[in-house]
């Protein structure tokens, strides 16, 4: 599992903790919702820039590749585009991501499975998080 995004969104979605039953658990009192969306987006730009190059680099079976990966980009083009907070915000991943993929296909093939388990733990995290951010929990 490969998770190469260069955001920091653990760290800036992880909730408020206190103490819990005597057992001292580090407290994040620095939440800040905006920071917190703003990583998630950055990972969603860097997993679709990377998807996206990988489409058009060499493929050994085009066909089936395209069919498995052009529907997880539509999902998350259409996060970027719907949920973003800044949709004139500039990145840098397709420049990230264009040094991903070379002429060997089955190095790719493996490159790409390692990235999309680390997006699957990725898309976890974003998930919790976002279900912290609805409960405003961190409002209190």
């Amino acid at each position: 599992m490969v998770v190469r995004s260069k955001t920091d969104t653990v760290l800036a979605c992880a909730p408020n903790l206190s103490q819990n039953q005597g057992c001292m658990m580090q407290r994040n009192s620095t939440f800040s919702e905006s920071e917190c969306l703003s990583n998630i987006m950055k990972d969603l730009a860097h997993y679709a820039a990377a998807i996206k190059s990988y489409l058009s680099s060499p493929l050994r079976s085009p066909e089936e590749e395209v069919a498995l990966l052009s529907p997880t980009l539509g999902i998350i083009q259409s996060l970027r585009k719907n949920c973003s907070l800044m949709p004139d915000e500039e990145d840098s991943s397709e420049e990230d991501v264009a040094q991903l993929w070379g002429e060997n296909t089955f190095s790719n093939r493996q490159e790409m499975c390692k990235m999309m388990r680390g997006f699957y733990v990725r898309t976890i995290t974003i998930n919790r998080a976002l279900g912290y951010i609805a409960s405003g929990d961190h409002r209190k």
